[in-house]
């Protein structure tokens, strides 16, 4: 392996997209079997995991605002962020959904820096995860191992930023259903998970946040830039880096109905239409999948089945299997997918988006379609298009310093073309 090629290994982040999900969560759980689902944690110590830490306030538990805290519970057993003596706890805080704007629960982890926090509080980076799933025991937070996402967390908490990793709606809390690509639920839960974090100390984290992920975890960094000027007050977003962000997916049913699927969009399809089906009950599943893949259909959904079952049963999937049965239908799954598409909104603050040219998951002509929508509306982004790069290999080597640099309130690029 080149030189180059190991330094991408090593820092691409360590995100699941829709096709890498099971092998993430089937690995964790076969040492580790997950709680039960939406179990939610009580209150035991706000005493930091590591010794001879400053001392830290208790956390301001109740109320029913976005960022109220419900619950707090020490997360232990991640050796990444136990080496940096992160203080780590298991949250459960309050949300808004973006589908109805009904008030939500949604549990995540926050990790804050040992030591003094800097004048004003430690900035926060709200960390976006990739694919999970769509199921409540998908969550993130449930796995001491946070399902490869310590590693990048730790680099974070070593670069001086306090971090928050939302499981997302759905995942995590029972009694709540999981949007699968709807970035304005998202990016109320990042922008929540923020406000979580104050409450979790709140004299030493910032107002001061960036927004960062790769894959959903873009989606939903993307969309927290969208909502925060509807949604973000009292916090301060400096910047936002999406990375291979599914900003736009409603070419999913054009594509299923002429067949041209790849592999990943078949596993992101599958997530997308459960989702849809729960909040449109008239939207029959059996008319976008055949019988036999309608009896597989909860093996396809389950994070934590065999992982060797799962592939082996993804492998019989076939673009026919996945073919509405109208147009009419492909219309109408078209214009669900576009209602949870971004942008819809100017971005907030300056954005670094970043894709590539050989993207099996997102074709890249959607998101610079997407990205041409932003500017038009008003975005301050820069566009960077990696050619011949994919979903899961883009160079991340500009993340963490692009976003300290925005803390530090240094100019960013902006490529959008001058609005006349």
């Amino acid at each position: 392996m080149s030189s180059r090629r190991a330094s991408r290994r090593r820092t691409t982040l360590a995100l699941l997209t829709a096709a890498t999900v099971v092998t993430a969560l089937s690995a964790c759980a076969t040492g580790e079997p997950a709680p039960p689902p939406g179990d939610t944690p009580s209150v035991t110590s706000f005493a930091p995991l590591f010794g001879g830490s400053a001392t830290v306030p208790a956390p301001n538990l109740g109320g029913s605002a976005p960022g109220s805290l419900v619950s707090v519970k020490p997360l232990e057993g991640n050796e990444q962020l136990e080496d940096v003596d992160a203080r780590v706890e298991r949250v459960v805080y309050r949300s808004t959904s973006g589908v109805d704007g009904s008030r939500t629960e949604v549990s995540g982890v926050i990790a804050i820096p040992p030591g003094t926090p800097p004048p004003g509080g430690w900035p926060v980076i709200a960390f976006g995860h990739g694919t999970t799933g769509v199921l409540d025991k998908c969550a993130p937070s449930d796995f001491s191992t946070l399902v490869g996402n310590g590693s990048m967390m730790a680099s974070m908490i070593q670069s001086g930023f306090a971090v928050t990793l939302p499981d997302f709606q759905g995942l995590g809390v029972r009694g709540y259903l999981n949007p699968f690509l709807d970035g304005a639920t998202y990016g109320n839960n990042m922008i929540d998970s923020v406000r979580a974090a104050r409450n979790l100390d709140p004299t030493g984290v910032s107002t001061n946040w960036t927004a960062f992920g790769h894959s959903l975890g873009g989606l939903a960094a993307w969309g927290a830039a969208d909502r925060d000027a509807a949604y973000g007050g009292g916090l301060s977003l400096k910047g936002t880096m999406a990375m291979a962000p599914p900003a736009d997916m409603s070419g999913l049913a054009d594509k299923a109905q002429a067949g041209t699927l790849t592999g990943d969009q078949r596993v992101a399809l599958i997530f997308a239409l459960q989702s849809l089906s729960w909040t449109n009950p008239t939207l029959d599943l059996n008319r976008y999948r055949t019988p036999s893949l309608a009896s597989k259909w909860n093996l396809l959904l389950d994070c934590t089945a065999p992982l060797d079952e799962v592939l082996k049963t993804r492998e019989t999937v076939t673009n026919a299997d996945l073919k509405p049965d109208t147009q009419a239908d492909t219309d109408r799954l078209r214009t669900l997918l576009e209602q949870w598409a971004v942008p819809k909104n100017p971005v907030t603050g300056p954005m670094l988006l970043m894709f590539g040219t050989k993207d099996e998951l997102v074709d890249w002509q959607w998101t610079q379609a997407a990205a041409d929508k932003a500017c038009r509306i008003g975005g301050f982004i820069e566009i960077d298009k990696r050619m011949g790069e994919g979903h899961g290999d883009l160079e991340s080597d500009r993340g963490l310093p692009w976003l300290k640099d925005r803390i530090a309130g240094q100019t960013a690029n902006n490529t959008c073309p001058p609005r006349t």
